[in-house]
């Protein structure tokens, strides 16, 4: 992670001194941040240093700090150090220098009332035994408020969306900008962690569900990329799911039209069964009925012999000519019952 310089470290002539604040454990005391116009690489190069999988340089809260803020920035120091320098990467080369003390891994620096002129590139340099030594990773620190313009951000065709379609993001500002930032969550922590681009529309087509949140955008210039304007209003991006389109082909529908149909004519077929049954038996009960009643009268007849009906005739001659009835005397009443018949003569 560090890169090997066979130079020495040449003495420095500080054009400017400037308040910093230096920190070692249970107290703090005010030290000089110096400037020097010497060019960076006639400062030494660094010496090889051990390496690691963990960054040796970072910021916290965040990378991207407002103007008038605080931030603190973190450098791992490799074991044997004496002197820990936190370099800022501007014009006339600023530097701030710690001590650590014994084993100690991590050196912190505080930057407190931070302003457009504090962003820029940091790094970690480190003096042992005569050489210096430069951790390869470096911290992009981003102030923004460095121009009082305000953007909006306003989402087309709206700010909420199905998952699948496009929304256009548009950041505009009352200034025009070499670069606009789209940032996501609120607010960035980290410079890289945001879109950069240099037309204000931000495209963001397919839309899923995971890009669904807050956004907010900002204006900076090609000259000084690490100071940004004021961020805009915090836009919310919502982002629904599709609805399920039922998608029936043109064979599958013909399949269930034929379907249908077929239903239809076994229905008519089973119907028109029926019918025929019930009317098969409909002919088929009339002459049993009929056979039923001729048997049972002689049935009847059968089972009592002993029931007889008398019918009683009165012979008379037949002449012609009419005449009168003769007198009858009258009968005793008959006790026995009288069945009356009617019969017809063809």
């Amino acid at each position: 992670m560090y890169e090997k310089h066979t130079e020495e470290e040449p003495s420095y002539t500080p054009s400017t001194r400037v308040w910093r604040r230096r920190e070692s454990a249970g107290e703090q005391t005010l030290f000089s941040r110096e400037m020097s116009t010497a060019p960076r690489e006639a400062r030494g190069r660094a010496a090889v240093a051990d390496s690691s999988s963990q960054p040796c340089i970072w910021a916290v809260p965040g990378a991207v700090i407002p103007q008038d803020g605080s931030v603190s920035i973190f450098c791992r120091a490799p074991p044997g150090v004496t002197t820990v320098r936190l370099h800022h990467e501007a014009p006339g080369g600023q530097w701030y220098d710690r001590e650590p003390e014994g084993t100690q891994e991590t050196v912190h620096f505080s930057l407190l009332d931070v302003k457009y002129f504090d962003a820029g590139i940091y790094s970690c340099e480190y003096f042992k035994g005569g050489d210096w030594s430069r951790c390869n990773e470096s911290l992009e620190l981003v102030v923004t408020g460095a121009y009082q313009d305000k953007p909006s951000l306003a989402a087309h065709p709206a700010a909420q969306v199905a998952s699948g379609g496009t929304v256009t993001l548009r950041c505009q500002p009352l200034y025009s900008y070499d670069t606009y930032v789209l940032c996501r969550g609120g607010g960035a922590s980290f410079p890289q962690d945001c879109s950069h681009q240099h037309h204000s529309s931000f495209l963001i087509a397919p839309v899923s569900l995971d890009q669904a949140g807050t956004y907010t955008c900002y204006g900076s210039h090609n000259h000084s990329p690490q100071q940004w304007s004021l961020p805009s209003d915090p836009l919310q991006l919502s982002v629904t799911r599709p609805a399920v389109p039922i998608v029936i082909s043109a064979s599958a529908a013909a399949a269930a039209f034929l379907l249908l149909v077929l239903l239809l004519l076994l229905l008519l077929l089973c119907l028109r069964r029926r019918r025929a049954k019930r009317s098969d038996g409909l002919q088929d009960a009339e002459p049993e009925a009929d056979r039923q009643r001729d048997t049972q009268v002689p049935a009847a007849a059968a089972e009592d012999p002993q029931e007889v009906t008398y019918a009683q005739l009165h012979p008379t001659r037949l002449r012609a000519g009419v005449d009168p009835l003769p007198p009858r005397d009258p009968e005793p009443p008959s006790t026995q019952p009288c069945v009356y018949a009617t019969l017809t003569l063809s």
